[in-house]
């Protein structure tokens, strides 16, 4: 058994009061963007960190729906490892406002994460021992749908994993517990962070986030007809104005009403622009869940926008809580849904005290026997609310579609466990409890590869293969099986396997990753560039991904498109040191007009 850390003091649970509304032009808040942004930038001035480097514009103007993001200062960098945040609204105000809590929301979060004393490192058993209040473990069946296995099993196979557990409050019931935090990063991982001027903000923000990704998951994977909202029913004067910004460019827009069975407004908006798409514009497609209707499209338009790129400028977005379509065929239960409603039928929370919203909302997932749980992760020198909010029960589109709880319980055990031989005993008393699951050697083969054990561990994903896995985790074993066939250098069985899994899903950016760099290990500069090119549009936030596709343009004598790509990577990672290489080499050879003698770096 893990050995027990000290358990940080138990706090007051986290309770939320009147909060009433100063501001409510096209979001709700409790004061103005202006004084939000004001009241950061003299925080900042007061605290020791750099956090907030520029708040920039980044949109082309065109459909007049300003999108600004926010450069992380060095400090801020360091914890989020990623250099902006993007913010949206209807005006530049808000736009500027909304990049700031994003930053805000995140460095609070990833802060939170690093700090050990904000965290009990102990097994479920452990702390049951101590007789602490841990969260029921029906809440950790709930997360993951599993109708099948009870609690009892539950305990057995958790008992003994060392878990990171964080007090939170329950929001229903206004009770504090130790959540256990490893288990639902593990299913939800950053699906949950909020910031805002009160704890009544974030909280709201948290739990219709959650509400909206819910509904997009569940309207996605079982393909729902979701109403279209009649365009001519919204008189709200910014939402209308927003809407015609769009069709005024002849951009069409498709607004769905995905509220389900929650209570809770949330509407889709998806975009296309047909004189621009596909050459440069994409079918941008989101949703927006507020306690009230309108200003939820007004959330869901205006995510588009951020998206969007103006629909002219060849920006690739980065897929999240609903898929991208490729083309509106893709998505028919949504452009023709066969029925279409009034927005002012959707159902209406709102009011200017933002507590009498959260009541609403928290009845209205009660209803669903859905509970809403906070962690306060507000930054000890920003003071700034901060939250993660949990709702176990609630769907998430990039989460496993497994309703196993064990397969959880096996991820955790593979994560949180760092000896290996421990963990491999572990596994191994997990696979007697639930012989023959296909995950328990999946994760057995994981720990193998990375201890070298190479043969055994393509054994074990070799006997995962013969267990009936879930559709949707054959690529994940594809991938990681072929990655151990790649690291053993056997490149032409690696990429066997990756095409397989490929085969079954080929959004998945690690397959075409690793298939590129075997194509490049084996001289096939070509086939390598063709995957590295579909890495990127899967995932263009990737600076390696561009240096890597410069590294084989550079092999086939493309010179100013592997410069490009170069570019590109430095200029989204300038500390990518292989890209700076490959570039100073490139422009030496110009400048000297004639070839250098170099030695090139393999694709990472």
């Amino acid at each position: 058994m893990s050995k027990v850390k000290k358990v940080p003091p138990m706090p007051a649970p986290l309770l939320y009061g009147n909060c009433l509304k100063s501001y409510t032009y096209d979001q709700d808040k409790l004061c103005s963007p202006t004084e939000t942004v004001e009241r950061l930038k003299k925080k900042l001035k007061e605290i020791n960190l750099d956090i907030l480097q520029d708040v920039q514009r980044v949109d082309t103007g065109r459909l007049d729906i300003p999108v600004y993001f926010s450069v992380c200062g060095k400090e801020a960098f360091e914890v989020i490892r990623n250099k902006k945040q993007l913010g949206k609204g209807c005006t530049p105000e808000q736009s500027q406002a909304s990049a700031c809590m994003e930053l805000v929301e995140r460095f609070s979060f990833f802060s939170f994460r690093q700090v050990p004393t904000n965290f009990a490192l102990a097994s479920y058993a452990e702390l049951k021992e101590q007789g602490l209040p841990l969260m029921p473990l029906r809440y950790l069946i709930q997360s993951v749908h599993d109708e099948k296995i009870s609690e009892e099993m539950l305990e057995e196979l958790i008992a003994d994993i060392p878990i990171r557990w964080a007090w939170g409050t329950n929001l229903n019931r206004g009770e504090t517990v130790l959540i256990p935090y490893s288990w639902f990063y593990a299913i939800n991982e950053f699906n949950g962070p909020s910031a805002g001027n009160s704890y009544e903000e974030a909280i709201l923000q948290g739990l219709c986030e959650i509400v909206e990704r819910h509904v997009s998951a569940v309207v996605t994977r079982e393909e729902i007809k979701a109403p279209a909202i009649d365009p001519a029913s919204i008189t709200d004067p910014v939402a209308a104005e927003l809407i015609h910004k769009f069709t005024r460019h002849g951009i069409q827009v498709y607004l769905n009403d995905f509220t389900l069975d929650t209570g809770i407004p949330t509407v889709s908006a998806m975009a296309m622009d047909p004189s621009t798409f596909p050459d440069t514009s994409e079918i941008v497609y989101t949703a927006g869940t507020t306690p009230e209707p309108n200003k939820a499209l007004i959330r869901a338009l205006t995510e588009v926008a951020q998206m969007s790129g103006d629909f002219h400028s060849g920006s690739n977005y980065e897929a999240s809580g609903l898929p991208k379509p490729l083309s509106l065929d893709e998505v028919d239960y949504i452009v023709n849904p066969g029925r279409t409603v009034r927005i002012d039928e959707l159902p209406n929370l709102s009011d200017n005290n933002m507590k009498v919203e959260i009541d609403r909302c928290l009845a209205a997932l009660k209803n669903l026997d859905m509970e809403v749980f906070v962690i306060d992760t507000r930054h000890p020198d920003l003071q700034i609310p901060a939250i993660y909010t949990i709702v176990p029960g609630a769907h998430f589109r990039e989460r496993s579609n497994s309703r196993n709880a064990g397969l959880f319980a096996a991820k955790l055990a593979h994560e949180l466990i760092s000896n290996a031989d421990a963990q491999l005993a572990q596994l191994d008393r997990m696979s007697k409890i639930m012989p023959n699951a296909y995950f328990i050697e999946f994760y057995l083969g994981k720990k193998k590869a990375q201890i070298g054990m190479m043969d055994e561990a393509i054994a074990h994903f070799n006997r995962a293969l013969t267990l009936d896995p879930e559709a949707e985790d054959l690529p994940y074993i594809y991938a990681f099986m072929g990655e151990t066939l790649k690291d053993m250098g056997e490149y032409e069985e690696a990429i066997r396997v990756l095409r397989l899994g490929a085969e079954h899903d080929d959004e998945r950016q690690d397959l075409h990753n690793m298939l590129g760099f075997c194509h490049f290990k084996l001289d096939d500069y070509e086939t390598a560039v063709t995957h590295f090119t579909r890495s990127i549009e899967i995932d263009p936030s990737q600076a390696i991904e561009f240096a890597n596709l410069g590294v084989n343009l550079r092999r086939l004598n493309r010179k100013e498109e592997a410069i490009r790509h170069f570019k590109i990577a430095l200029a989204m990672e300038p500390y990518l040191e292989m890209a700076r290489k490959h570039l100073d080499e490139l422009y030496d050879e110009s400048n000297l007009n004639a070839e250098k003698s170099s030695v090139s770096i393999s694709p990472m």
